[in-house]
């Protein structure tokens, strides 16, 4: 045991684990914050070549609460530009799904991808300057890796979409309550039994 892994006796003689570093509880925070967000979206777009309205609305909505506090706070914090940008864009996106031609659809579709998609990194990065104390002392690095963390598993949760039929089925997603994607894999869903 080295002199970082004290042990201090608790309650009934037993031992408290050791005390987790500061830095990796603000990289790990922020990295499953991230990926909380992007998961879903990531994995219904490999599954279904679609990213849910709902997925979108749970972005806008974090955005628009970040962003209302933003502007309720404004003479006490100091938010970076690009950051109020990160904040309006999926309000941005709404408004024009509102006054576009439904005719453009596909390119509403993809610009809604795109968005949720590069949005939740970055959302990710701006809600752990903001919400995280201990971000802020972290080096550039590990700040990286905390986005980086965060599309590693976008990108993962994409594949495990793509190629859902190889561990799922098609009943899993009626079971769930969701449609079935297509090439799922016909056969009972699976259970813990």
């Amino acid at each position: 045991m080295t002199g970082d892994e004290r042990h201090d006796p608790g309650p009934r003689g037993t031992r408290r684990l050791p005390e987790i570093n500061p830095a990796l509880h603000a990289t790990a925070t922020a990295a499953a914050g991230g990926t909380l967000v992007i998961w879903w979206p990531a994995f219904t777009l490999g599954a279904y070549r679609a990213v849910f309205f709902d997925d979108v609305m749970t972005l806008w909505a974090v955005a628009t609460a970040v962003l209302f506090s933003g502007v309720l706070l404004h003479r006490k914090v100091a938010v970076p530009w690009s950051g109020w940008i990160v904040l309006v864009v999926p309000s941005l996106w709404i408004v024009l799904a509102m006054v576009t031609p439904r005719s453009y659809g596909a390119y509403l579709h993809y610009l809604m991808v795109g968005i949720t998609m590069l949005g939740a990194p970055t959302l990710t990065w701006l809600l752990s300057k903001i919400l995280l104390t201990d971000y802020a002392h972290l080096p550039t690095s590990q700040r990286l890796a905390a986005v980086g963390v965060t599309v590693a598993v976008g990108v993962l949760a994409y594949l495990l979409g793509r190629f859902n039929y190889l561990f799922l089925t098609c009943a899993d997603f009626d079971v769930s309550g969701n449609n079935t994607p297509p090439g799922c894999a016909p056969g009972p869903p699976f259970h813990l039994t």
